[in-house]
């Protein structure tokens, strides 16, 4: 058997629903039944009532729940007391974040929690929304720090998380400068304008879900946006605007230096202010030491 199984179950378990579920572990929803059904031939007999909607655990499925929820406890408990035995007593606090919050927010965020907490050591990964997510689900960090948005995908939702709103990070669409300091491209005119270079975020990341539903409430009441360059990283979708080559939505935290000393100006898209949640997330329940400091020294904005 393989744990990811066992908390896929418990995530189908808590929202009785498969593509719900599906969503919530990050995977295609035929994915998700393959391995429901993988666990389901390993213990041998059916766990879940496909008949009914929403689905309901069998009898075997209701045992399997209580004891396998405990069990998947106990296991990330017994690898935690492990680490804490290898450890040379450093405490070590695992972070997974997004690229631009580990580049742009994170430094900050830790130094004022160890002014209040004291020092601590951090592994950090810096890396994309959905492996960001997938590594606190596998219990490979404590930590995940994630944007959130009603334009983006869904984040964690079932309940043996615990989140908290720490921060806002603005949206802004920016342009390069010219020599006098003045925006090289505009999104006013409406659409019978020139159209506009658009350095653009990958589809298959949170920030380019939210890009593309703000270039879609665009449409219509700005100039047309053609894609120059594409990437999923915040801090390259920055260097190349900064080249010149087009205009670009950024997070305020990559850009507030460079918006400051006039490297980049702030367009006026005539959309509503886009504010991304700033949040963290964490396994509900006791965790080590210096988790629990970090946890609690943390933002609320809930």
């Amino acid at each position: 058997m393989e744990l990811i199984w066992l908390e896929d179950f418990v995530e189908l378990a808590a929202v009785r629903n498969f593509s719900v579920a599906a969503a919530a572990r990050h995977v295609t929803q035929p994915a998700f039944s393959r391995r429901i059904r993988a666990l389901e031939n390993w213990v041998g007999t059916e766990l879940i009532d496909r008949s009914s909607f929403p689905v309901k655990l069998t009898k075997a499925g209701e045992t399997f729940f209580e004891s396998g929820r405990d069990l998947m406890r106990e296991i990330y408990r017994l690898r935690d007391d492990c680490r804490h035995d290898a450890s040379t007593g450093a405490e070590v606090l695992t972070v997974s974040a997004l690229h631009t919050i580990a580049l742009s927010i994170f430094p900050e965020l830790q130094a004022d929690i160890e002014k209040k907490a004291g020092p601590f050591n951090t592994r950090m990964s810096a890396t994309d929304f959905y492996d960001c997510i997938e590594t606190l689900s596998l219990g490979r960090c404590e930590i995940a720090l994630c944007y959130g948005h009603h334009l983006g995908p869904p984040i964690l939702q079932a309940g043996r998380f615990e989140s908290r709103k720490i921060g806002i990070d603005p949206f802004l669409l920016v342009s390069p400068v010219d020599a006098n300091g003045r925006a090289i491209f505009s999104v006013l005119g409406g659409p019978s304008a020139e159209a506009v270079p658009l350095v653009s975020y990958t589809m298959d990341c949170f920030l380019g879900k939210v890009q593309s539903d703000l270039v879609r409430e665009m449409r219509g009441k700005a100039p047309e946006m053609y894609t120059v360059f594409e990437n999923s990283m915040s801090e390259m979708v920055k260097r190349v605007v900064m080249q010149g080559k087009g205009i670009g939505w950024l997070p305020e935290s990559a850009v507030e230096r460079e918006v400051q000393e006039g490297r980049l100006t702030v367009l006026e898209s005539g959309l509503t202010d886009v504010e991304l949640d700033i949040l963290a997330f964490r396994r509900a329940g006791a965790g080590a030491a210096v988790m629990e400091k970090f946890w609690s020294h943390l933002p609320n904005l809930d």
